[in-house]
């Protein structure tokens, strides 16, 4: 199928966008790969025998534990419009996850949990990320909207070399999403009307929020994200399944 009729076949509501506004960690990286390996390297490397008998399951379990603490602090922050520095936003969590799972900070000392919360600067990207940015970007402007630290973006995003035509971070606008202000701040950027920007994301409560300011909603699955989400309860205006950032540049009739 041409571009042509790719983009005639967009629902009406995606034909106005002119700028695709992408969540970064989950949506273009795959964080869990960098945490899930961190912690099981620590793990082999334990003289606690409690810790290194844990299945590497149980440590991909521990790294979804942590990045839903992460979202929940993060969430209740947001809701009373108050920030922390994120890397204490890591530690807290990091600690409570360690509690709930009956590790004790003697287990793992500072060295170790220093070496944990910098797995999270280690991501990469998934591989369809950098070429269907590319894509993208020829046909339409391209920002990244993190609730991570600006320096950290950038980092992750050159050693990965991705294309954003800008980047805005949560310690730039002062908040984090779903809070009003990060959407906002994306549009008045941009100077977009309602209707003009859409909220590429994994993560149903993003583009759920984004929705609430008039952006359109692209939902990329990721086998990583809202694992025990029920996406039958939201509405978007474009699933894309499988092929990620590619497919979706397919879909939005880029030359592909």
């Amino acid at each position: 199928m041409t571009s042509a009729l790719l983009h005639d076949s967009l629902p009406p509501e995606l034909k106005p966008v002119r700028g695709l506004v992408f969540d970064l960690i989950g949506t273009c990286t795959n964080w869990h790969a960098a945490v899930s390996a961190c912690l099981k390297a620590h793990a082999q490397r334990s003289e606690d025998q409690q810790i290194q008998s844990r299945s590497p399951q149980d440590w991909d379990h521990f790294a979804h534990l942590w990045r839903s603490a992460f979202f929940k602090l993060v969430a209740k922050l947001a809701e009373k419009d108050e920030m922390m520095d994120i890397g204490q936003v890591y530690r807290e969590t990091l600690t409570e996850v360690m509690k709930e799972t009956g590790i004790d900070q003697g287990d793992w000392d500072e060295s170790i949990q220093q070496d944990l919360l910098k797995s999270w600067q280690a991501v990469d990207a998934w591989g369809d990320t950098a070429a269907g940015l590319r894509l993208l970007r020829e046909k339409y402007t391209v920002i990244g909207l993190s609730n991570g630290a600006l320096t950290t973006t950038i980092a992750i995003n050159k050693r990965n070399d991705l294309p954003y035509d800008a980047l805005l971070s949560s310690d730039m606008i002062g908040t984090y999403k779903p809070n009003a202000r990060m959407y906002q701040s994306a549009i008045n950027l941009l100077k977009a009307n309602r209707g003009e920007l859409a909220m590429v994301a994994a993560h149903a409560y993003d583009t759920e929020a984004a929705a609430k300011h008039g952006m359109r909603t692209i939902y990329i699955k990721r086998a990583t994200e809202d694992i025990d989400e029920d996406l039958s309860k939201y509405k978007f205006d474009l699933i894309i399944s499988e092929g990620g950032l590619v497919e979706l540049a397919r879909r939005l009739g880029c030359d592909v």
